[in-house]
């Protein structure tokens, strides 16, 4: 009896976990994004279309959770963001194409509450 009812758990758990995949008009991978009951639940990964990644995104029945970073069409790191239930919180950096930081700002609930921009050589803008 034990044994069919951890059958059926796992079992609807699987009928409502899916992994949809989306790809340009020309073919090539755009996303691929995890759903569990018809909300993004887990990783998302995003793709431009020369192939590399564009962005990876975690989610939690529906909301961004945790570390999200996206990347330039050379794979350089463009933006690192914290979420938490969907809103930014935490440290948030942005890099210019040539990878040197640009911004980094502390979020709590979506709102800026300390942080500074970058000229590209490194110099703190006022």
């Amino acid at each position: 009896m034990r044994y069919i009812l951890i059958v059926s758990i796992m079992l609807s758990s699987m009928l409502f976990a899916e992994i949809q995949k989306k790809s340009y008009s020309s073919g090539e991978l755009k996303s691929e994004t995890n759903y569990t009951a018809g909300k993004k639940d887990g990783l998302a990964k995003g793709y431009h279309k020369n192939g590399k990644t564009k962005y990876t995104v975690s989610y939690k029945k529906g909301k961004k959770s945790g570390l999200a970073k996206s990347y330039y069409k050379s794979g350089t790191l463009r933006a690192e963001e914290n979420y938490k239930n969907g809103s930014l919180n935490g440290l948030c950096k942005q890099y210019y194409k040539s990878g040197k930081l640009k911004s980094d700002f502390t979020f709590q609930d979506d709102l800026p509450v300390s942080g500074s921009k970058y000229t590209e050589d490194g110099k703190k803008v006022e």
